[in-house]
């Protein structure tokens, strides 16, 4: 049967009025400044110029149902003006923001990934996403832009709390035992209350804003966690760090390189630094140490260390930075290899 290009139009153009959306709205697997996107995944798109006068660049994700729960981006590129000293590292000439994100972001973070929480009703079935680029041309020491951003929708199976809730022990839960769906995402959701989630036996995991040449400056102000999926078979998380350097208070000591009291005081002490890295169940082996168990570390104490977790729950890392800043403490940050086992 012939369908003409017109009557698909119509239908298309019914579609998205169901949706609320404007046939100019709707926007293929790419998306520009100002477009709405009403499609399980695609990608934001950087417009060209977009620094020479600044702009405020806005994009809408539109749920595709009531149970999408979460959205992952994906930094593909990301490069964005460095963070502000005002008076510690924060975002000011170039920002983005993420509706449910708590931080904005700048800085350099292509590789890196992040789950937000997505809670569409009735009433309001979109998220914003917005860059917010400062003027080179009033500002012209400034790098110029550019990002690419994939967002993927995820959907919770019904009969899940919103969310997402799932064990971090895997395994995924059968369509015997739970609502019968076929369509939903359980595989690829995070855990709730993970920032970012790594599923692959190994990697790479670092802090915002490294950057290729390790120098940092990590974001201040950030408190988050990051998530490691373990299966029935996993018993051991292994890391091993090629870059670490987070703030302190104490001067690091031969007995104590960067750990537990130096990083992060029992008793509530301000003007205290309280950046640290914090593993829950870690064994450290140094080269001039006995073996140490600690579980908060800060300064460069995890560099040529190996870091043992065997935790009889989830395998989960927590970053935390305050709001201080020394110039004479770097506070450059993290990267490290991970190894599940």
């Amino acid at each position: 049967m012939m369908v003409s290009f017109g009557l698909i139009g119509t239908i298309i153009a019914v579609v998205l009025q169901h949706h609320g959306l404007a046939m100019g709205q709707y926007t293929g697997p790419t998306l520009a400044c100002g477009g709405t996107s009403l499609l399980k995944t695609t990608t934001l798109i950087a417009p060209q110029n977009v620094a020479t006068n600044g702009m405020t660049c806005v994009y809408t994700i539109r749920s595709l149902n009531l149970r999408i729960c979460q959205v992952r981006l994906d930094f593909n590129s990301f490069s964005l003006a460095q963070p502000t000293l005002d008076p510690y590292p924060t975002c000011i000439n170039d920002v983005l923001t993420v509706d449910n994100l708590n931080f904005n972001l700048c800085g350099e973070n292509s590789g890196q990934h992040l789950y937000v929480p997505f809670n569409p009703t009735s009433a309001d079935r979109t998220m914003t996403i917005t860059f917010r680029i400062a003027s080179r041309a009033q500002i012209p020491t400034l790098t110029n832009p550019h990002w690419s951003v994939r967002v993927q929708q995820l959907e919770c199976p019904t009969g899940l709390p919103a969310g997402g809730l799932r064990s971090l022990l895997e395994p995924e839960p059968t369509l015997n035992d739970i609502a019968p769906r076929t369509t939903h995402d359980l595989g690829a959701l995070a855990p709730v209350g993970c920032l970012q989630y790594f599923t692959a036996p190994s990697g790479t995991v670092e802090s915002f804003n490294l950057g290729a040449n390790g120098a940092g400056p990590y974001l201040g102000g950030l408190s988050y966690a990051i998530c490691f999926q373990r299966t029935r078979s996993t018993s051991r998380l292994h890391f091993t760090a090629s870059t670490f350097e987070l703030g302190y208070s104490a001067d690091p000591t031969e007995t104590n390189v960067g750990f537990d009291e130096l990083c992060y005081s029992n008793v509530a002490s301000p003007g205290r630094s309280e950046d640290n890295l914090h593993i829950p169940n870690a064994g450290v082996q140094l080269p001039s140490l006995p073996p140490i168990r600690a579980e908060r570390f800060c300064s460069r104490s995890l560099l040529n260390a190996d870091v043992d977790v065997k935790s009889p729950g989830p395998f989960t890392v927590y970053f935390n930075s305050d709001r201080q800043f020394d110039a004479s403490r770097p506070e450059a940050g993290f990267r490290m290899h991970y190894q599940l086992s």
